[in-house]
C-alpha cells in the first residue's frame, strides 16, 4: 500500500472533535458538550464555552462562538446548533527503503441541527472523495431525552463502541470497524447518570457499504469514581460469511487537573462456520497526556493489534510521542512521531510522523 492510500485508509475521519480526556476537568458524560449521547459532532453552548474556558491557550470575549463571533447568533442560539470540520495532514514515511511525504485534504464538513429540550435532529453533509469535495449527507440523527438520564436516538451514525476518539487509525478503530466512512444505521438507547452508564445499540449496515446483509448490537456499562470512568463492552456482529463477537475494556484517567491516561482493550472472536477454528485478535489502545500549560499537552502513544493470535505475522505495533496544541477556539493542531513495527509487512516497518491541522466551525 503506498503512502497516500494508506493514510487515508488510516486518518480519514468524518466524526468531528471528541476530547474524552476532559475527564480530568470532572466533565465524566459527553453530553456536557455535545448533542450525542456518545461524543463527536456539534457541539452545545456549553461545550463553546468550555472550548474557551479550559481548553485554549488564548481567547478574546464571543471567539467560542460561530465564526469567531463574527455572525451574531443570538436570535437562534437556544434552538439552532451549527457546527462543522476542516481537516487535512502531512504525513512522513522514512525507512531502509523508502522515505516519502504527502500532504492529504481529509475533511470539510458542515453540520446543522435544531436542539429542543426534549428532543433535537442533526444531519452532517460534506466530505473529500479522491480529493474530490462532494455535498453527500455522512451522518444524521433524531433523538428524544425521555428523562435527563434516558435518551433514544436513531439515524446513520457509528454504532457506541469503545472511546470515541478522532484518529480513526488506532487499532480500537477502524480495524475493528470503527473507522472512516462506516456508519451504520442505528437505534440507540443511553443512560447517563451521575454515577453509571449504561448504552445499548442495535444496527444494520447499509447495501452501499456491504450486500452480506450484516447487523450487529453493542453493549456498554461504565461505572464513574470521581475523574476517572472505567467500562466493560460487548459487539455481537454477523453477516453471510461469519460472526464476530468482541469484548472490551475502557478506562479514562484524570490522575490530576493536568495529567490524563486513555486505554482500551479489546479482545475480538471470529468464526466462519463450525468446521472453522475460531480466529482470535487482541487491539490495545494507550495514550497518556500530560498539559504543560492550558491548551498545551504533551502525549505518548502505545498502539497495538494482532488479529489472529496464533499468527504472528497480523501484529502491528506503533508507538512514540505527540504535542497537541489549541491556540484559540476553533483551531487544533497535533504532531506524532512514531515507530512502527509491522511484522506482516517489513515495508511498513521504521518512522511515521504526522501534523494534523483542525478548523472547526
Amino acid at each position: 500500500m503506498n503512502l497516500l492510500a494508506l493514510f487515508l485508509a488510516l486518518f480519514l475521519s468524518i466524526s468531528s472533535y471528541a476530547f474524552p480526556e476532559n475527564i480530568r476537568h470532572g466533565y465524566t458524560n459527553c453530553t456536557a458538550c455535545h448533542i450525542s449521547p456518545s461524543g463527536g459532532g456539534v457541539l452545545n453552548e456549553y461545550g463553546r464555552s468550555l472550548s474557551k474556558e479550559i481548553q485554549s491557550t488564548w481567547a478574546y470575549e464571543g471567539e467560542e462562538n460561530f465564526l469567531h463571533g463574527m455572525v451574531d447568533t443570538t436570535a437562534v442560539k437556544d434552538w439552532l446548533v451549527i457546527g462543522g470540520d476542516f481537516r487535512a495532514v502531512q504525513v512522513h514515511q522514512e525507512n531502509d527503503n523508502v522515505k516519502r511525504g504527502k500532504f492529504i485534504k481529509m475533511q470539510a464538513g458542515i453540520e446543522l441541527g435544531i436542539n429542543q429540550p426534549k428532543w433535537a435532529v442533526v444531519g452532517s453533509f460534506g466530505k473529500f472523495d479522491d480529493e474530490e469535495w462532494k455535498t453527500d449527507f455522512t451522518r444524521y440523527y433524531a433523538l428524544y431525552r425521555v428523562t435527563d438520564e434516558l435518551t433514544l436516538r436513531a439515524g446513520r451514525f457509528l454504532p457506541p463502541f469503545g472511546i470515541n476518539n478522532s484518529e480513526h487509525n488506532l487499532a480500537t478503530r477502524g480495524p475493528l470497524g470503527f473507522g472512516y466512512g462506516v456508519e451504520k444505521d442505528t437505534l440507540e438507547a443511553s443512560w447517563l447518570g451521575e454515577n453509571w452508564n449504561f448504552i445499548g445499540s442495535y444496527y444494520k449496515t447499509q447495501k452501499e457499504l456491504s450486500d452480506n446483509n450484516e447487523s450487529g448490537y453493542t453493549t456498554l456499562v461504565s461505572k464513574i469514581l470521581g475523574n476517572n470512568k472505567i467500562g466493560v463492552q460487548y459487539l455481537n456482529e454477523k453477516n453471510d460469511f461469519y460472526q464476530r463477537q468482541v469484548y472490551g475494556v475502557t478506562g479514562l484517567f484524570g490522575w490530576t487537573e493536568h495529567f490524563y491516561s486513555t486505554f482500551e482493550y479489546d479482545k475480538s472472536a471470529t468464526e466462519v462456520d463450525s468446521t472453522t477454528p475460531i480466529t482470535r485478535g487482541h487491539y490495545v489502545f494507550h495514550r497518556t497526556g500530560y498539559e504543560f500549560f492550558q491548551g498545551f499537552h504533551g502525549l505518548i502513544l502505545n498502539d497495538y493489534l494482532q488479529t489472529d493470535e496464533k499468527n504472528g505475522s497480523t501484529k502491528n505495533y506503533k508507538f512514540g510521542p505527540g504535542l497537541q496544541w489549541f491556540p484559540r477556539p476553533h483551531f487544533d493542531i497535533q504532531i506524532y512521531w512514531t515507530r512502527q513495527q509491522s511484522i506482516q509487512n517489513i515495508k511498513q516497518d521504521g518512522d511515521y510522523a504526522w501534523l494534523t491541522l483542525h478548523y472547526y466551525l
